[in-house]
């Protein structure tokens, strides 16, 4: 059989698919509609040599109706005899494609029904017993389905016009049919005007077909133009996508469709910073799955539209779209909301609702998902995290809610990206290709930055090129920093100070001193606005997180407080800066935080009574000349690393003191001084003595009620006493390293309110609670204790354990076998150590998420983590000893897996194509094993059913 295109499994898609009969149809209709879709550039499928009477269709067809995006089967009055026909009409209600039918002079009640010809070809069909009857059930139930969608229809009527205005061409002036020497020019006069009106009113002048054509037309090409040119590096995302949208993609196809339950529906969350390309991947996915769906709809900017007060403007686009053109009369957003709750309840619909951040403006677009028909999917895209509440109305309804984080590029896509906007088709020229880089690393890989500077390149000098990375390497440009700042413009006032404290601050700091300070000043919802708007990351170690360019626009937001004049600023941290407000030292009350680095060596204690707004201060190894007293009134946090003075100490103000950071300084206390201390800072909330080398086994703690971090890592002859009680509400406390911690001191078990405890680096041998000691306790780290050989039964006691890490403590080689007592455990860390077998009861720490066992002496897979259902990462890197079959299918929440350096191909897990990892790490020859290996089972497989036929 030939078509009109070459083998369809070659082809990546057609736009288009037409089921015909052809005697009825091929040499008019069908002509006309396929050579206007080609002219408008869409790929039709068209069966030049229409399959034979009584023909099943192939592979290749049905192959054609799964790959085009819509499909038009032509209803003519022989259509139902072709069994053929039948079959693909059945093959696209099966393959849920989007159906637009073309009726042509039959009723659609007669397909519904199969009444009239269509009545009489199912009777042959059934009298001939060719066909089960569960065969043609199938095809009158995808008739009677199709038939109910609106289509074209071409009316008997214009048919019967026609054949009237030929007639009426041989007619005389008396009306009466001119003599028999005319019969032959009547009969060519009647011909030619039927000819002539059928297709010159019916299908050019035909206002109908014509905007069927175009609605086509519109369907297939509506995201072309949204959709950027260059879609490097979604790879990464889409198919991920695809998944959680329960649909099988491979090689940029979908390869099986998911299953559309009686009343199941979708919801995916694309989150992600401003900028990172999820508008790009929203269209990319909605352009491949639109066609699944009765009715879709893009909506772009939705938060611009409600903030311009178009929220009804976007109600009517929503119904037009998934309507296809009809819009009832929509006065108002309850109308609107109240129009769409009842119109689509039977549809299945495709909406992506685009840049949302806040859950009001969904409300009167799709606040319920059962507002729609089964299988409907909502795809949104926003900055903020918990953007969307899953709204139902009845118990048995299913949903499968999913968020889909979109991250930066890595720097091969971003280059690539780069390169095809600099330079298009033209090769790289090797001098641009360091710039390159280095312009992308400027932009910190944000799609949207690359794609405008890159495009701003485009055939300019290498000065120009010069020019712009010198600006990117001090400022942003407009464009890009006018994005950002829009959202910005959207943060709480509390959510903007925090903010701006990062920027200047803190990035790539612990977050428990600065949390501590905003929640004095009452900024402590900042954070989480934050981080819910993308702004803001907290990486594993607590750490502060913060994407460059957003630094850098923090940081040109407080310059611009006063462009010209630094002391009229909130926030220093430049030393230029630092140094003309030190020198001029009046009229700088407006300032509030001030880091004053190491390269001033000292301070005029003077400037300080003029900083009397000052709230954070940063003294790094700087030394107060004078003899300044009472100042800084207001200040929060005094960060004064290499301290030498206690006279000059004392000299703050410190009754609004959160935080104080006397870290490696040479200042000595006594007990008096500590008391005396504590009274002044009845605030104080944070101590850190980090390698203060001056404290010793005689220090006593004074009490105090408020302190709630101590920070002792380093303090190299510390030897905590039962003084460490005095510090009631302790929730955290750091021994790091402290060599003389030997064991744990037992007015250190008593402590109530205690949540994190580090001895990492210390020397003690053995890790012993007693009963009711630590009640609070989430976190414990003895990493690297190179003494300890025992964890005792007592661990079981600490039930509010959360993170365990004993990494790197070679000497221990067992655990207690009371694991499993501690249910709330989320990570374990036992890499480095001598352990050889994991207890058998950790199958009952349901709440394990991460397992890390690296290097260590482990023999065989333990079976009990195979019941972890909530285990997100498994690390077995270097278990050389390490045997038995890695059955990792049952962990339905694994993400990371490491097993390089096991070392034995019988550990890689051959079921992996279940999983769903983002990461697996394996050794390339032991992947090549099993792949052998399992090659040689499928011909063994093979070669065993042969021999049994």
């Amino acid at each position: 059989m030939q078509m009109d295109v070459r083998d369809p499994m070659a082809v990546c898609n057609y736009r288009v698919f037409l089921s015909f009969r052809g005697p009825d149809t091929r040499h008019n209709l069908v002509e006309y509609l396929y050579d206007k879709l080609r002219r408008l550039g869409i790929v039709a499928f068209l069966d030049r040599e229409e399959i034979q009477y009584g023909e099943c269709i192939g592979s290749k067809i049905k192959e054609a109706i799964k790959r085009s995006d819509i499909c038009v089967p032509i209803f003519s009055q022989d259509f139902a005899s072709s069994p053929a026909c039948l079959m693909e009409v059945t093959q696209m209600v099966e393959s849920h494609k989007e159906i637009h039918p073309i009726f042509f002079f039959v009723e659609p009640c007669d397909v519904r029904h199969q009444r009239g010809t269509y009545g009489k070809s199912f009777a042959k069909h059934k009298s001939k017993n060719s066909y089960p009857e569960s065969t043609i059930k199938k095809w009158e139930d995808s008739l009677n389905e199709i038939a109910h969608k609106k289509g074209l229809e071409f009316k008997k009527a214009a048919l019967e016009a026609a054949l009237k205005d030929g007639l009426e061409a041989s007619l005389g002036e008396n009306g009466v049919i001119k003599g028999p020497e005319f019969k032959k020019a009547a009969l060519e006069a009647a011909v030619g005007g039927i000819k002539g009106r059928f297709y010159d009113d019916l299908f050019s002048g035909f206002r109908e077909l014509e905007d069927f054509i175009s609605e086509l037309w519109k369907l297939l090409k509506i995201d072309e133009q949204g959709l950027a040119k260059n879609l490097v590096g979604i790879e990464r995302d889409v198919p991920e996508m695809m998944r959680k949208l329960g649909f099988d993609y491979q090689n940029g196809q979908i390869v099986r469709e998911r299953k559309m339950t009686v009343t199941g529906r979708w919801v995916l969350v694309v989150r992600g910073q401003s900028g990172v390309g999820k508008t790009t991947l929203a269209k990319e996915v909605y352009s491949k799955i639109r066609h699944l769906f009765e009715g879709c709809s893009f909506l772009e900017n939705v938060r611009d539209n409600f903030e311009q007060k178009r929220a009804v403007s976007l109600q009517k686009k929503l119904i037009r779209d998934l309507k296809r053109g009809e819009c009832p009369e929509v006065e108002s957003s309850t109308e609107g909301t109240t129009v769409i709750k009842h119109l689509f309840q039977n549809n299945r619909v495709l909406i992506v609702l685009d840049d949302v951040d806040d859950f009001e403006q969904i409300e009167p677009l799709a606040k319920e998902l059962t507002w729609f028909g089964p299988g409907s999917t909502i795809i949104l895209t926003t900055t903020k995290e918990d953007v969307y509440k899953v709204r139902k109305s009845e118990e048995q309804d299913i949903f499968y809610e999913h968020e889909h984080e979109v991250k930066l590029m890595d720097e091969k896509h971003a280059f690539e990206l780069f390169r095809e906007c600099a330079f298009g088709k033209n090769d790289l020229l090797k001098d641009h290709e360091k710039m390159s880089k280095e312009i992308i690393s400027a932009v910190d890989y944000l799609p949207f930055a690359i794609d405008f500077v890159g495009r701003s390149l485009y055939a300019e000098s290498e000065k120009e090129w010069e020019r712009t990375l010198g600006e990117l390497k001090v400022k942003l440009i407009d464009k890009v920093k006018k994005r950002l700042l829009v959202n910005y413009e959207l943060l709480s006032y509390e959510a903007k100070q925090v903010f701006l404290d990062i920027a200047c601050f803190f990035t790539g700091v612990e977050k428990t001193m600065p949390c501590y300070m905003w929640a004095a000043r009452g900024l402590g919802k900042g954070v989480e606005e934050l981080k819910k708007k993308s702004f803001l990351k907290i990486k594993e170690e607590k750490e502060f997180w913060m994407q460059g360019q957003l630094i850098s626009l923090g940081r040109e937001i407080v310059e611009e407080e006063n462009h010209d004049n630094p002391t009229k600023r909130s926030r220093l941290w430049d030393y230029k800066d630092v140094q003309k407000i030190l020198r001029e030292k009046k009229g700088i009350y407006r300032v509030i935080s001030l880091r004053v680095a190491s390269n001033f060596k000292r301070v005029d204690g003077e400037v300080f009574h003029h900083l009397s707004n000052l709230r954070f201060l940063e003294l790094d190894k700087v030394d107060i000349e004078g003899n300044p007293d009472n100042i800084l009134p207001n200040l929060e946090w005094l960060d004064w690393r290499g301290c030498q003075e206690k006279s000059k100490l004392f000299a703050f103000d410190m009754e609004d003191l959160v935080i104080l950071n006397l870290s490696s300084s040479s200042v000595q206390l006594s007990l008096k001084d500590w008391e005396q201390l504590m009274e002044k800072a009845r605030s104080l909330k944070v101590l850190n003595l980090k390698d203060c080398t001056w404290i010793n086994a005689s220090l006593e703690f004074p009490a105090s009620r408020h302190l709630k971090c101590l920070i002792l890592e380093g303090c190299l002859y510390l030897k905590p006493n039962e003084t460490i009680s005095n510090f009631e509400n302790l929730v955290s406390l750091n021994m790091k390293h402290c060599k003389w911690v030997k064991y744990l001191p037992q007015a250190l078990c008593s402590m109530k309110a205690l949540k994190e405890l580090l001895i990492d680096g210390t020397t003690i041998a053995k890790l012993q609670f007693e009963e009711g000691s630590l009640p609070a306790l989430e976190v414990l780290s003895a990493c690297e204790c190179k003494a300890l050989r025992e964890v005792t039964d007592s661990i079981g006691l600490l039930k509010s354990l959360r993170k365990l890490a004993l990494r790197s403590c070679n000497q221990l080689n067992t655990l207690p076998h009371v694991f499993g007592e501690l249910i709330l455990l989320q990570k374990m860390d036992l890499s480095y150590t001598s352990i050889d077998e994991l207890p058998s009861c950790v199958k009952n720490c349901n709440k394990l998420q991460v397992l890390k066992m690296a290097r260590t002496f482990l023999k065989r897979f333990p079976e009990a983590i195979e019941h972890l259902e909530e285990l997100k990462e498994l690390d077995f890197t270097n278990c050389r000893n390490l045997s038995g079959l890695c059955d990792v299918t049952r962990l339905i929440s694994l993400k990371i897996l490491r097993l390089k350096g096991t070392n034995n191909a019988e550990v890689f897990p051959r079921d992996k194509a279940q999983l769903s990892l983002h990461i697996l790490e394996v050794d390339h020859d032991v992947t090549k094993q099993t792949q052998t290996s399992q090659k040689n089972s499928c011909v063994s497989k093979h070669k065993r059913k042969r021999d049994e036929e």
